[in-house]
């Protein structure tokens, strides 16, 4: 399987969770931390070296 067909499954996934629960919020929470968006509200502006 290539791993470009397998995020693509994951997000899928992932959007089916957002309309069909009532409590997919986490997901979409997830995935924006896990891209470091800015709706992220575990990410913080100090940078650690």
């Amino acid at each position: 399987m290539d791993i470009s067909v397998l995020w693509l499954y994951v997000l899928l996934v992932s959007v089916l969770l957002l309309f069909l629960v009532p409590t997919a919020e986490s997901t979409v929470l997830l995935w924006a931390c896990l891209y470091r968006l800015q709706i992220c509200p575990f990410v913080t502006t100090t940078t650690t070296k």
